[in-house]
């Protein structure tokens, strides 16, 4: 059944992205996506750019402002851990592992209990650009600067809306969960976006 709701899913948001709006979204996650698709009345979608182009056709994509968010590595790294605590998913309902044991387990040794959702786990890059690195969204936001990219991105598709701070997660300084060990983790893993999109520690 979770299957079949995905693939209908799937359908509704292209149907909406060929025939309803002439902008596309890329809803990486733990970029402030939920309350970007709140705000401009889009369905949830999960979906690369490379995937979402398969879908729909490169005619009809190229005809769309396309656009996507992006977050400092580090930092996404960590409200993901605690979107996924707070969640119970895989591996978090009976004991917890901390956090520096987790981005061991899921972003350096891929142990699948941990390392379930693939594109959850992918770099940015990925997400948004082909294998030759070219980014294939018209515009690339920062979520470090989420209202003022945003506004932009309403300037482009005409559309007044704000937005509505969904799932918003209140945590200290990413930079105050790591040893050295998992910043090199993180490092690693990102490089593509820590080269492309310039993040730094």
């Amino acid at each position: 059944f979770r299957s079949f709701r995905r693939s209908f899913r799937r359908a509704y948001a292209d149907l909406q992205s060929r025939y309803r709006h002439d902008y596309i979204f890329i809803h990486i996650n733990k970029t402030g996506g939920s309350s970007i698709e709140k705000a401009l009345g889009m369905p949830f979608d999960h979906r690369s750019a490379a995937e979402k182009i398969a879908a729909i056709g490169q005619s009809a994509w190229d005809k769309k402002f396309t656009f996507s968010f992006v977050r400092n590595p580090w930092d996404k790294v960590v409200s993901h851990y605690h979107y996924r605590l707070k969640t119970l998913q895989s591996g978090f309902k009976d004991s917890p592992p901390s956090f520096n044991d987790w981005v061991r387990m899921a972003y350096e040794e891929k142990q699948p209990l941990y390392y379930d959702q693939p594109l959850m786990f992918a770099t940015q890059m990925d997400w948004i650009a082909d294998s030759d690195s070219r980014i294939l969204v018209n515009f690339t936001g920062r979520f470090e600067t989420i209202e003022s990219d945003f506004k932009e991105v309403c300037r482009r598709i005409n559309k007044d809306a704000s937005l509505p701070h969904l799932k918003a997660s209140k945590h200290a300084h990413y930079s105050t969960y790591y040893n050295q060990h998992s910043q090199d983790i993180i490092a690693r893993h990102f490089t593509r976006d820590i080269t492309h999109l310039n993040y730094s520690f």
